[in-house]
């Protein structure tokens, strides 16, 4: 029998790293790319841009970029998006940042233009989802390849849905532009779902036999066949204590409660998709980031980077544990997915 694979990426920012990280340790695993082992990709804000970016494809309809490539872009370009400050200059910042956004868009928008030229959702590799907050309809919105192929108005240039997917409130300027004929205001979907992975399933569970969602066989979908792989992108796992959160007034709290949001989302949607599938057909990856002095998602420092690979390595890629986790779950994939030839790759 054939599954339906998922892949499904948090929001976070730069810890975009530590998704990417996990998802190379598979392909070392399977001896495949991603693009060849899941048959749908979900994202939410650095979630969005990375399947979208997976999805590319070059002239020969071959992923346009490796994971090798897209890493660095993590690890070389981050203090393009999130420019990094100290001393005057970061406390002149501080100071503005009550009244602006923390960063002004230009250095993402440079990095996107260098690797998102005009590529629309329809023509990506797999069939992806990615989601925005639209501030002027005052709704969630889904950019979806599925809509895109019924509806040429829904057809979103991947550099505008990059770009109103990872708006976060107070780091990034929201961004505009015209979507099925409307104006579309979007900011960061993880405002309502960093953890798209509910999303992903509630889209296949209701038009996986509809005609345009196939298994690697050709069928359609259903619910049974549904797997998914939810990669987080680390989470401070420190605490408010009751005297701060009596004591606390708008500025405190605004500094902290983008993460707070993002937190609850992920956990609550983690709870969620474990109840709704059964076991087996199920996995959750992420790490804890103890020290808060690194869980900024915008923080471009090498020693942050060298942190998060740190944490990385000792939670997940080298954690016994998780690695059985891993491997038992993409076996599984083998198992009931051989029709993909996958199978065989796992065991080469």
């Amino acid at each position: 029998m054939c599954t339906y694979n998922i892949l499904s990426i948090d929001g976070g920012g730069l810890r975009g790293i530590v998704p990417v990280r996990i998802l190379q340790k598979i392909e070392s695993i399977t001896k495949r790319r991603v693009q060849d082992t899941f048959d749908m990709m979900a994202g939410t804000s650095t979630g969005g841009l990375l399947v979208s970016c997976m999805t590319l494809h070059d002239a020969e309809n071959q992923p346009k970029y490796t994971l090798d490539e897209i890493a660095d872009i993590y690890i070389n370009q981050g203090d393009i998006i999130f420019p990094i400050r100290s001393g005057i200059n970061k406390l002149f910042h501080k100071v503005s940042n009550l009244f602006s956004p923390a960063y002004s868009g230009s250095g993402l928008e440079k990095v996107l233009k260098e690797y998102v030229t005009d590529e629309r959702i329809k023509e990506a590799l797999l069939p992806i989802l990615v989601s925005t907050y639209d501030l002027n309809g005052n709704r969630p919105v889904f950019f979806k390849s599925a809509e895109a192929n019924e509806n040429p108005e829904a057809n979103a240039k991947i550099y505008d849905i990059c770009r109103a997917t990872s708006a976060a409130p107070t780091y990034l300027p929201a961004y505009t532009f015209n979507y099925k004929g409307k104006i579309l205001t979007g900011i960061d979907g993880g405002v309502y779902v960093n953890n798209p992975t509910m999303a992903a399933i509630a889209e296949i569970s209701k038009y996986g036999n509809k005609g345009y969602y196939k298994k690697k066989d050709g069928t359609d979908v259903r619910y049974s066949d549904i797997r998914v792989l939810s990669l987080g992108t680390g989470t401070y796992s420190g605490t408010i204590t009751e005297k701060e959160a009596v004591d606390w007034g708008e500025l405190q709290w605004v500094t902290q409660i983008t993460d707070i949001m993002m937190r609850g989302v992920n956990q609550t949607t983690d709870y969620e998709s474990g109840e709704m599938l059964d076991d087996g057909n199920y996995l959750r990856l992420s790490i804890n980031i103890p020290d808060e002095k690194y869980a900024d998602m915008a923080d471009a420092r090498k020693e942050t980077l060298d942190y998060l690979e740190k944490q990385i390595k000792e939670q997940v890629t080298d954690n016994e544990e998780k690695m059985k986790a891993l491997e038992k779950f993409l076996a599984n994939l083998a198992e009931a997915s051989d029709c993909s030839g996958l199978q065989a790759a796992l065991y080469i």
